[in-house]
């Protein structure tokens, strides 16, 4: 047994904790913030295998720099003195082509699918119920070139060997009866599934503290020190934890960018609507 120190409350850090602990690790999660909203909470709760194209793609690029300063687009960056930002957009740029696509495609597939049987493994226990739904994502067009689209997507899904339908709009019509839909058709993503993701992280976060993770509201990491490659100890507003092992969850990586932990990570913008229909 070991005792580990986990920076960061967010979906990557409470679930690198539930890990942790059922190997009989003695696990502390250190977040500055109440654990009561952030992305983790704010997302879509989407779980999608379908999404194997990455964001750095062709035609991406003057897309992508509008993206960038609009709040409200789902590419915000929020702008920032820090010299991460121009070194990641410069390997952004350089990954932007068609090879860089193909190449990615089994690892972002691998990685989803992956992801879903973990979210899989945490809905079996009965104290995690946060809605998993596993009837797949639509992905409807209105239009010839938006269909043309996304048949080419489809059919690059089907070579990966996930399972997808494609749909007219009488079928479609078929499985949303309540909606008035106008559209040509849909792809149908079987694959994919969705949850709520500020479920989760309410029953999670009860879970593993009736588990006996230690979890610290409100407290601030205000320093990393390391020794060579390995981190040797980290500064809080109350005091200094040395020698433990240490897991930094992908957003608190980004705040610590600048405090002698090198990080490629850039924040990104999470947003989410529900719509509950009678």
């Amino acid at each position: 047994m070991q005792k580990i120190i986990i920076i960061g409350a967010g979906i990557v850090g409470l679930s690198s904790a539930y890990y942790l602990s059922k190997k009989g690790h003695q696990v502390t999660v250190i977040d500055k913030g109440s654990i009561k909203d952030s992305c983790s909470f704010g997302n879509a709760g989407m779980i999608v295998p379908s999404h194997f194209i990455p964001l750095a793609a062709p035609g991406m690029i003057s897309q992508g720099f509008r993206w960038m300063f609009n709040s409200s687009s789902p590419f915000y960056v929020k702008p920032s003195l820090s010299s991460g930002l121009p070194a990641w957009g410069i390997k952004f740029l350089r990954k932007a082509n068609k090879k860089h696509v193909t190449e990615s495609a089994e690892p972002l597939r691998n990685i989803s699918l992956l992801s879903k049987k973990l979210y899989e493994g945490l809905y079996s226990n009965p104290a995690l119920d946060f809605d998993l739904t596993k009837n797949g994502i639509l992905a409807y067009y209105k239009t010839e070139a938006a269909a043309e689209e996304e048949l080419h997507l489809a059919l690059k899904a089907k070579e990966l060997g996930l399972d997808i339908a494609i749909l007219n709009s009488d079928e479609c019509k078929a499985l949303q009866p309540k909606l008035d839909l106008d559209v040509l058709g849909a792809a149908h993503y079987r694959c994919d599934a969705h949850l709520d993701p500020a479920k989760l992280m309410e029953l999670l976060t009860l879970h593993l503290e009736r588990q006996g993770v230690e979890i610290l509201r409100n407290l601030e990491v205000t320093n990393i020190e390391r020794s060579g490659k390995n981190i040797s100890a980290i500064y809080t507003r109350r005091n200094k934890v040395e020698r433990r092992p240490i897991c930094i969850g992908s957003r608190s990586l980004v705040t610590f960018t600048s405090k002698n932990v090198k990080s490629e990570f850039i924040p990104d913008a999470g947003k989410r609507i529900f719509i509950y229909g009678g």
